[in-house]
């Protein structure tokens, strides 16, 4: 299959992997966020995690989209996990997350 014909890779989202600075440049309360969508929380859990508002979140995940210029929740956990946020453990039972 030839990736560049079916478009299936962002390679400038790819790129953007490799150039990551040391800090995200994200807020802390972000962060917290970050971590929780990465584990495939749905803005309803992680509003009742976190105590907050549901619209509050949905403002902190498109401030994080902005801020790590992604677009979508994969590439966010991308970057949540390359930064070292998440520890990322696949064994034969499925995918493990836990917060570095």
């Amino acid at each position: 299959m030839n990736i560049k014909e079916n478009n299936l890779v962002d390679l400038g989202f790819v790129n953007r992997l490799n150039d990551l600075p040391a800090e995200l440049p994200i807020t802390n309360r972000e962060k917290e966020i970050l971590i929780h969508l990465a584990q495939g929380r749905t803005n309803k859990e992680i509003s009742q995690s976190l105590m907050l508002s549901t619209s509050t979140v949905r403002n902190h995940i498109s401030s994080i989209f902005t801020k790590l210029r992604v677009a979508n929740r994969s590439q966010a956990t991308a970057i949540a996990i390359f930064a070292g946020l998440l520890e990322v453990k696949l064994d034969a039972s499925g995918l493990e997350t836990k917060t570095a």
